[in-house]
């Protein structure tokens, strides 16, 4: 058993339930693979943008993190690109800059309460 049990649990128990919908199933990848990880990294990178220009931007972003990190863990890790590794790339490139974004909230906020 290895510390990535429960998540391909979880993962193998919603893919059945998905297969049903198909539908809900390319609307869920679709956002997952073309929208979340560029919104979550213009979230860190550009703070003073519009909601129209987010929204362009983070389709190219998720286009170029998406690809590049499927290629850096194939090529250079040698991880195999699989479903479910695919899935845990893509949420490592969502997961990475909300956490920068969070952070830095969460400093910029007890700046303010301390002055």
């Amino acid at each position: 058993m290895d510390w990535l049990f429960p998540v391909r649990e979880m993962f193998d128990f919603i893919l059945p339930f998905l297969d049903r919908f198909p539908f809900i199933r390319m609307l869920l990848g679709s956002i997952l693979v073309f929208f979340l990880p560029g919104f979550s990294w213009t979230l860190v990178i550009f703070q003073q943008i519009r909601v129209i220009e987010r929204l362009i931007i983070s389709f190219a972003l998720s286009f170029v993190m998406v690809t590049i990190g499927l290629l850096f863990s194939s090529v250079l890790v040698g991880i195999m690109v699989t479903g479910f590794n695919s899935v845990l790339s893509i949420g490592i490139i969502i997961f990475i800059p909300l956490a920068i974004y969070y952070l830095n909230r969460l400093v910029k906020r007890r700046k303010s309460l301390a002055a």
